[in-house]
């Protein structure tokens, strides 16, 4: 099919990397930092307006992730720790409940709820309920978890589909999200997207969550995936690839138990983060964030890559553009 129009919304900081994404009831957009430990919030409908930071949690050098909490308003889980970008490292995770005001006019709640011990490298968060909350852990090919009320953790699935391939990056498991039917997730060095039935019966009362059937890989055509958000009804997926600049979208045949890949996009500057926003009747609306001109020895891009040349403009900064008119004689 041919290739969607994409917008640029704002302009991030360009010295930045982005990773997490979510969407507010408000319509804002959040957006964490994973070189800084700050939260950023803007409106997408507003071409000129400036991303605003509206925390920054100092006790930790970066924001990994955030995810709203299901049946609360403006309440969101965030995952802190301590990031070594080149060394692709981390340590000191931890989990927070932030409570925003819809104007922005007062400064975000923090409460710090429980740390992730036990485990390694963990690159997503996914909140069942608000007291359940999911973990993808990279390092220990896993998915994690969390009661946020006791901080208690536990292994919830692991599975050899959430392996890192060594030869093509860091990254086994990366991105989960969480559906009605199922656990979604994807393995970044694999090109794969998974999915687990699961169920929710009894949640509120014991903290229940479980694994109805086995692991299906749907698809290995996305590779170095990143970034992940499921339709309501989860007929459809969309990732990004940070290495090739795609956003893909992924058709659900359940009766086959797979999934088919076509390229929406195919110029981004390395995205990293996708947030979905749905309306009846409406065509659904994909936001994407790129981390944009990184530079980091594991991780090379492609420079002829046609959003590169405004990767280092900041939205705060004016530029003049003369105009000089040449008669011909």
């Amino acid at each position: 099919m041919p290739e969607q129009n994409v917008l640029l919304v704002t302009q991030l900081p360009s010295d930045s990397w982005f990773e997490g994404l979510c969407l507010r009831p408000n319509g804002k957009i959040l957006a964490t930092r994973l070189d800084k430990p700050e939260i950023y919030t803007f409106v997408p409908e507003d071409q000129d307006a400036i991303p605003t930071l509206i925390a920054t949690i100092s006790e930790f050098t970066s924001v990994f992730n955030i995810c709203p909490i299901p049946g609360r308003h403006e309440e969101y889980f965030v995952m802190t720790g301590d990031m070594d970008l080149e060394k692709v490292t981390c340590k000191s995770l931890y989990i927070w409940h932030m409570t925003l005001s819809p104007d922005d006019n007062n400064a975000p709640k923090f409460n710090k709820l429980a740390p992730i011990t036990e485990f390694g490298f963990c690159t997503t968060i996914a909140a069942v309920t608000d007291r359940i909350l999911l973990i993808a852990d990279a390092q220990n090919s896993c998915i994690i978890h969390m009661d946020t009320q006791t901080g208690k953790t536990s292994k919830f699935v692991e599975h050899d589909s959430m392996k890192v391939v060594p030869e093509e990056g860091h990254f086994g498991l990366n991105r989960i999200a969480v559906a009605d039917r199922y656990l979604w997730y994807t393995n970044t060095s694999a090109g794969t997207l998974c999915r687990i039935p699961i169920t929710k019966d009894g949640v509120e009362v014991d903290v229940g969550l479980r694994a109805t059937g086995p692991v299906e890989v749907l698809t290995d055509s996305i590779p170095h995936c990143d970034g992940l958000a499921v339709t309501k009804d989860e007929s459809t997926v969309y990732t990004a690839s940070y290495m090739e600049g795609l956003l893909n979208r992924i058709t659900i045949d359940d009766e086959e138990r797979a999934g088919y890949t076509e390229v929406l996009t195919s110029n981004l500057d390395c995205p990293t983060g996708v947030a979905l926003l749905e309306k009846d009747g409406d065509e659904p609306v994909v936001y994407v964030t790129c981390c944009g001109k990184i530079e980091m020895a594991w991780f090379v891009q492609d420079n002829e890559n046609p959003w590169s040349c405004i990767a280092d403009i900041n939205s705060a900064v004016t530029v003049t553009v003369t105009e000089t008119v040449v008669e011909s004689a």
